[in-house]
């Protein structure tokens, strides 16, 4: 029994259930928890007929899960729900998390949890019992968590958070699902959640480590329906990869986020000015004024392309300085995301329209040759 790893060490060498049931009934609300806990791991029946007197005391928190799992160990699981219905939410949070901790190694607290479902309904779902489950991998719980997720409720936000539960508990085994999901879903919200529960199959952020075969499986099946997915889901899609490694393959989705921005030659644009300052010896001001566009092949995002357009721009020469004398300063104005052809011209026209309320003793401007990012 899960109980006999709760008991203390000295108990199990001295065990006198009379003196232990005193101590049950004698004991402050801090401290019956730990007296049933050794009751019960000295003499389960005895402690079965003192659950309920122990709870009317019982104060929450972690000795207080301690009961219920030992009340649940040795046959008086209603007496603990009842005492877990009685409590506020929060606390009610916490103590079925502890029922969680405890359920992949108790197939007494497994059959409670099912029968807490059978019994409950839809307070089940509606009180989160399901969050203790991520962990619990019987074959009975993964049961019920598949059956919800099959039959899901109108409450959208609720299969969301069961979908989680449930993509961690199956792990590997939740990806044909998900993709199918991923397939299938229309609302641009709930796709995000989907895509973001591919990690939670791969157990990324587990104790035990990220599953390594799962984890090739997400990343194959997200390369698979990035095309297909919106906006808002390919940018889901881009930080779920990145959590599960695959950098490259995050990178890789740009062309499908930016999919209407793409040119006929398969690449992604931007245009770009570069404000060349030059301060000059005798204290003139020269602007450069540098105009072009950078491209990729679709793997650059917006956070991304500031750091490739200044590796790049090494291509283009920037020597007004060294013609008057001076020190050298570049202005680099990049747009917020890819642009089309008639984009690309009207932003570059605005740029150069500001830039005009710039003084300057010298002014030139050059066009620059396009930049391939990579």
């Amino acid at each position: 029994m899960l109980i006999t790893l709760i008991a203390s060490a000295a108990l199990a060498q001295d065990c006198d259930p009379e003196a232990l049931q005193t101590a049950v009934t004698e004991a402050a609300p801090a401290s019956v928890a730990r007296a049933f806990v050794d009751l019960a791991a000295c003499d389960p029946a005895a402690a079965a007929k003192m659950a309920e007197g122990a709870f009317q005391k019982a104060l929450t928190g972690s000795d207080g899960n301690d009961l219920v799992v030992a009340a649940i160990e040795v046959g008086a699981g209603d007496d603990a729900r009842r005492w877990i219905e009685g409590q506020q939410s929060d606390e009610r949070s916490g103590t079925i998390a502890g029922i969680g901790k405890a359920c992949a190694e108790s197939e007494a607290v497994q059959a409670f949890v099912v029968d807490a479902h059978a019994d409950l309904g839809n307070h089940f779902w509606a009180d989160r019992w399901y969050r203790s489950l991520a962990d619990c991998r019987a074959p009975a719980i993964q049961e019920l968590l598949n059956a919800e997720i099959a039959d899901p409720s109108d409450d959208r936000t609720r299969f969301f958070g069961v979908l989680e539960v449930w993509a961690r508990n199956l792990g590997g085994a939740a990806v044909p699902t998900l993709l199918e999901l991923a397939s299938t879903i229309e609302n641009e919200e709930e796709l995000t959640y989907v895509v973001n529960a591919f990690a939670d199959a791969a157990q990324v952020g587990s104790l035990e480590g990220q599953d390594a075969e799962a984890t090739a499986a997400a990343v194959a099946a997200i390369q698979t329906v990035a095309p297909h997915l919106p906006a808002r889901a390919v940018e889901q899609a881009r930080t779920t990869l990145t959590s599960l490694g695959a950098v490259d393959e995050a990178d890789a989705l740009a062309i499908h986020r930016f999919s209407e921005k793409v040119r006929d030659d398969g690449r992604l644009h931007w245009g770009v000015v570069v404000v060349e300052v030059a301060t000059c010896k005798k204290g003139d001001t020269w602007l450069g004024v540098h105009t072009g566009s950078v491209n990729d092949a679709g793997r650059v995002w917006p956070d991304q392309v500031q750091a490739a357009t200044d590796t790049a721009l090494g291509a283009w020469t920037f020597d007004l300085a060294d013609k008057c004398k001076g020190t050298q300063g570049l202005e680099v104005f990049l747009p917020h995301e890819p642009q089309t052809a008639d984009e690309e011209a009207a932003w570059t026209a605005e740029r150069l329209e500001e830039l005009e309320e710039r003084a300057a003793k010298k002014r030139v401007d050059t066009q620059e040759a396009p930049l391939a990012l990579n």
